[in-house]
């Protein structure tokens, strides 16, 4: 019995055809010369991505490294210049009674000492007096005489200009100050009278400028071991944000200089380091890092909250990363600890501005690999297609004619004639296509003759059947009989005929 499928039967699977040796061929190809792109690009991608790590410890490093180096150096020549002051002091070098003494010796030290800003007196009594460098690059000497009984300041300010022959003054100036200036209640006063045998570091902000300041001071005992006063040397803290910002200068990025309460020493944004407006002018405070407006400087102070890194704890190298939610830009941030104070010099690194770079690298990258592909995989397919697909295609052809019964002899001849693989299996494949069709020509004339054997045969035996009938036989008898009778009657004419 024959089964026939029920309309219900799901149809027999049939497998997708394959592609053709062509495409196969031109496949592979393709799929070749891009794997070693992938191998080549990938991994280069990766490396340079791992390597903006590198690229922004290295600029840690050096912004660290130099600002290190630039603080030690300020703290160094603020040390020597308040030795100098001491020893000047202790060995009655300068008699601070005399106005014109003192006027002369701290101009004289401020002139000799480009990086400061301040040299100082603070007298218990409350008066002060000092030299001052402005950004204008004149000198200045402040003279601020304390009333007891007014609660009042009164300033006179001599102006000098910086000639080839020496300092010359140019005004004189005397003002009552509002607020008034009371010695022994600013901070670098303060902070020396703590600890009266050592030298103390103060960083606050100086009213005169309002910019921060940092003041080494010492404080001055009588042989009775009462305090005179303190003297010392103020240094203006700006000029650490513009070498910050020369440090900063080839880099994209915020630095800074921060202390343990994170108050803002120092900032290549110059403007962020300005006690914010509205502040007590006779008091104002140091910028608070999470008070500031610079995004960049924002994201540092939220890294620190949300990392809970303790300054005062920190012993080497902090790196962190932060993304930013809403962008998506990410911003590589360092910690590094000064051996100063308790100051503390950050990094705020956007990976965009060294992805640029590195972005425009791999686009260059990527065009040159992908023309590189194309040309190369087009050359591949070509001489594919030339050297094994049109070959072996035609050796399909060729066998093609074979099962038609159209081959000619010499349709490899082309092919045949090379010297590689393929031309010696197109060599064997005529070889065995000429065998085949000589033995199928023999095949075809044993068939024939076959043939005429099988119809002699077949014609003999329809005849032996036809004679042995009795049809056949009676027949044959009465033609012999009829042969007979004219044989009889044939002599008999002749006699006639003679007569």
């Amino acid at each position: 019995p024959h089964l026939h499928p029920s309309p219900t039967m799901p149809l027999p699977f049939r497998l997708p055809k394959p592609p053709g040796l062509k495409a196969t061929l031109v496949a592979a190809m393709l799929l070749t010369v891009g794997t070693t792109a992938a191998i080549v690009y990938v991994p280069w991608s990766l490396v340079s991505k791992r390597n903006i790590d590198t690229i922004v410890d290295q600029v840690n490093q050096e912004i660290t490294l130099g600002t290190s180096q630039e603080v030690e150096k300020l703290f160094s020549n603020a040390e020597s210049a308040q030795s100098l002051l001491n020893s000047s002091l202790g060995q009655n070098l300068i008699d601070l009674t005399s106005a014109q003494d003192r006027e002369l010796f701290l101009l004289s030290v401020l002139r000799a000492n480009p990086n400061f800003t301040w040299v100082q007196y603070g007298d218990a009594t409350g008066d002060f007096f000092g030299a001052q460098r402005t950004a204008d690059g004149q000198l200045h000497f402040h003279l601020r005489d304390w009333d007891a009984e007014s609660k009042s300041t009164t300033a006179t300010v001599n102006t000098y200009a910086i000639e080839a022959s020496g300092l010359e003054r140019v005004t004189t100036e005397t003002y009552k100050m509002d607020p008034p200036f009371f010695a022994p209640d600013r901070p670098w006063y303060r902070n020396a009278l703590e600890s009266p045998e050592k030298r103390a570091w103060t960083v606050y902000v100086y009213r005169s400028t309002q910019t921060p300041g940092l003041d080494a001071t010492t404080a001055l005992i009588n042989p009775e071991g009462e305090i005179w006063g303190v003297i010392g040397v103020g240094i203006e803290l700006t000029q650490l944000s513009e070498y910050l910002q020369q440090l900063q200068n080839n880099h994209s990025g915020e630095a800074f200089i921060i202390n343990a309460r994170q108050e803002l020493i120092a900032s290549t944004d110059v403007a962020e380091v300005m006690p914010p407006q509205g502040q007590d002018s006779a008091d104002p405070r140091l910028q608070q890092l999470d008070t500031v407006e610079n995004p960049l400087l924002r994201i540092a102070s939220k890294t620190l909250r949300e990392q809970g890194i303790d300054l005062e704890g920190l012993t080497d190298l902090r790196r962190f990363a932060f993304e930013d939610p809403g962008t998506g830009d990410r911003y590589l941030i360092s910690f590094t600890r000064l051996e100063q104070l308790d100051w503390v010099v950050g990094t705020v690194i956007p990976e965009a501005s060294y992805l640029v770079e590195v972005n425009r690298n791999k686009r260059m990258l990527l065009g040159v690999i992908a023309i590189f592909t194309g040309l190369t995989a087009g050359v591949a397919v070509l001489m594919a297609d030339r050297l094994i697909a049109r070959p072996v295609l035609g050796i399909a052809r060729t066998a093609a004619a074979i099962e038609a019964e159209k081959f000619e002899l010499g349709q490899l001849g082309a092919i045949a004639r090379r010297t590689d693989e393929i031309g010696q299996l197109a060599r064997v494949f005529a070889q065995m296509a000429q065998q085949v069709y000589s033995r199928e020509q023999r095949l075809k004339q044993q068939v024939r003759d076959l043939r005429i054997e099988i119809d002699e045969a077949k014609r003999q035996k329809q005849v032996k059947e036809i004679v042995e009938t009795d049809f056949f036989q009676d027949l044959t008898a009465k033609a012999q009989v009829l042969r007979n009778r004219n044989s009889a009657a044939k002599p008999a004419a002749v006699e006639t005929r003679r007569a």
